[in-house]
């Protein structure tokens, strides 16, 4: 019996995980800038064009999000977060995107968004 247990337990563990992993594929794929970096962009993780995008602003600093190749060009304050939903309504085809924040790209603050096939 306790082995039948055991294995109860590691399939609602996986359950719980994967339903968990679902949810947070649905919401927007977060980057978050704080100080001179963005984090979760180097590259970021295959974005699908259908989903949602959030640059949040979690430092102390004003920050900028510039797509190459775009004419996005937002700026965020402390604590903001801007959305671009969806993603593929910017950019439609598949690849890799560079942006930047221009008040820091001096010090290095970019970062490349992967776009994957629909």
């Amino acid at each position: 019996m306790r082995l039948g247990a055991a294995a109860v337990m590691v399939l609602l563990a996986v359950g719980a995980c994967t339903d968990e992993g679902t949810r947070e594929a649905e919401g927007p794929y977060v980057v978050t800038a704080i100080d001179y970096h963005f984090h979760d962009a180097h590259p970021s993780m295959p974005i699908r064009p259908d989903r949602a995008v959030q640059f949040s602003n979690q430092g102390r600093n004003l920050h900028n999000v510039t797509i190459e190749g775009t004419s996005y060009d937002r700026t965020v304050r402390p604590g903001g977060r801007m959305t671009i939903d969806p993603i593929g309504s910017l950019l439609p085809e598949p690849g890799r995107y560079a942006f930047f924040c221009k008040l820091h790209a001096d010090r290095g603050m970019s970062g490349v968004l992967v776009i994957a096939t629909g």
